[in-house]
């Protein structure tokens, strides 16, 4: 069979090695690995991405190269394959193209089941927690069907050590433009009069911008909750009745409008504040997501767009690693969408059913 060469433009080293294993298993080597950046404005809005050229088929016969005689320089192939790969941007500094035997080497001693976890979305470093269990050496050697389930398990290991915060009876929703900040709130609104029973208060703020939109006032009148658009309004603190809080939604970088969410938050006395991300962003954008979060003191964590979100498993990174305890899952963007309080078993389920036992065993194989 002869050899062909492929083309991949990726985000990172890592990233690579999964579409190539994907494609191609064992029969693909990396050639080469140099960095590209983008032209124009690109070059300053997105990080620099990465070329790699991979062979695919039966290596070339060595060349005999005499002592004291330079070899030629391969040429190159009279036909190259692209295959351009949309990726988010990298996580750290791209390696250098030196760093390619040691990619090629991971490549191809990788296990079945790390090789599964890996196409399902985990992360190394999600991975390297669980490699740490007296356990793991075992569970590699196991059949998939018997493997999955021991992964889960560990998981959840690993996610009951997390320390859960309450939710007191003052909850702030704040969060970037566009994350689905009010719908989720109004989702919180129904779990609470059909599920729990209660009459819970939604209190809408404008702050020195205008928070646009009256979904919150007519989800608020259907339900039978109270909306109220001044804190004078709001019930006393700590007498059963719950007050949910909808701030206007605030840039990533925008300094001054967070600036402006801390002081508002300051006199309202709220005893819990969660951050609405929406799952569908990249790992870069989610991780700046909790950085925000941090600096706005909040507590929970509330995940948007997960119909959207195509590998679950990037999802362990941010529920183990965090700090904030999730409060729950959204899905869809209209407010009728699904929305789930069982945060970790809907996470579990679907990063391994998002990749089918079946699909899984092939790419394993591959």
């Amino acid at each position: 069979m002869s050899e062909q060469r492929y083309r991949f433009v990726v985000g990172s080293a890592e990233e690579a090695v999964s579409v190539l294993r994907q494609r191609f298993g064992a029969r693909a080597r990396v050639v080469s690995v140099r960095q590209v950046e983008g032209k124009g404005l690109a070059r300053f809005l997105q990080a620099p991405k990465l070329e790699v050229i991979a062979a695919v088929g039966d290596p070339p016969a060595p060349v005999p190269v005499n002592v004291g005689v330079a070899a030629a320089p391969e040429p190159a192939p009279a036909q190259m394959r692209t295959v351009v790969t949309e990726m988010p941007r990298p996580q750290g500094t791209p390696p250098q193209e030196s760093h390619a035997p040691a990619q090629e080497a991971s490549f191809s001693s990788a296990s079945r089941l790390v090789r599964l976890l890996e196409a399902g979305g985990i992360s190394k470093q999600v991975l390297s927690r669980l490699q740490v269990y007296p356990s793991w050496t075992s569970i590699e050697t196991m059949p998939l069907g018997r493997s999955l389930p021991e992964v889960g398990g560990l998981l959840r290991a690993e996610f009951r050590t997390i320390p859960r915060r309450p939710l007191g009876d003052r909850i702030a929703f704040v969060g970037p433009a566009g994350s689905g900040k009010t719908t989720a709130l109004c989702k919180r609104l129904a779990m609470d009069v059909f599920l729990r029973n209660q009459k819970p208060y939604a209190l809408k703020l404008d702050l020195d911008r205008a928070n646009p939109g009256d979904a919150l006032s007519v989800f608020c009148e259907a339900l039978g909750a109270n909306y109220i658009r001044s804190a004078a309004e709001a019930p006393t603190p700590g007498h059963g009745r719950t007050l949910y809080i909808d701030l206007p939604g605030f840039g990533l970088w925008a300094e001054d409008e967070m600036a402006d969410i801390r002081t508002a938050l300051s006199p309202l006395f709220t005893t819990s504040r969660a951050i609405v991300i929406n799952a569908a962003y990249d790992a870069a954008l989610i991780r700046r997501c909790f950085e925000v979060g941090a600096r706005l003191e909040c507590t929970h964590v509330v995940f948007t767009h997960l119909d959207e979100l195509q590998h679950w498993g990037k999802m362990w990174d941010f529920l183990l690693r965090s700090g904030l305890t999730p409060l729950f899952l959204s899905t869809g963007q209209n407010i009728a969408g699904d929305c789930e309080e069982n945060v970790f078993e809907a996470v579990l389920s679907r990063t391994f059913s998002g990749v089918g036992l079946e699909s899984a065993t092939h790419a394993a194989s591959a």
